[in-house]
């Protein structure tokens, strides 16, 4: 096989330091380097075409920092406290506080309440597509459409 290869760099946008509002486009459970539960948990960010991501980790040790952090995700995102499936976050919308790490990197300081992000304009860019709905028996549930373009 021949090929023409030529470097490309991998460019990302870094998402400037202030408050926006984020759209939740996965929830996953995840195990941390330390051996924790965690939830790993991708926004996008109003107006950026980069993504960031948040984390929660389980601390059995520090359980007041866990519970924290959920219901600040809980409130800011209008998630029902304690919910845990976590396909029900997908397209949630929410504020984020972001702010650039020692090495420059953007992260997420803290979550916005809902107070806070009555100052926000609205988001700007594409929602996420939401993953088809499973019903009680396991089959995701497809809307009927009617047949009247059916020319027989």
């Amino acid at each position: 096989m021949a090929w023409n290869y030529q470097r490309t760099e991998t460019q990302f946008e870094e998402i400037p330091a202030g408050r926006y509002r984020a759209l939740i486009d996965s929830a996953e459970k995840a195990v941390s380097q330390n051996g924790n539960d965690m939830l790993v948990i991708k926004m996008r960010v109003s107006g950026q075409t980069s993504s960031i991501w948040y984390y929660i980790s389980f601390l059995e040790d520090r359980p007041e920092i866990t519970n924290r952090m959920l219901t600040q995700l809980f409130d800011s995102f209008g998630i029902e406290e304690g919910n845990f499936n976590l396909q029900s976050y997908i397209g949630k919308a929410g504020g984020i506080q972001v702010k650039h790490d020692d090495q420059g990197r953007a992260r997420i300081s803290y979550l916005l309440s809902k107070k806070q992000q009555e100052e926000l304009p609205p988001f700007a860019g594409d929602a996420p597509k939401l993953p088809p709905k499973v019903g009680d028996n396991g089959f995701m549930e497809i809307p009927e459409e009617g047949d009247d373009d059916i020319p027989f």
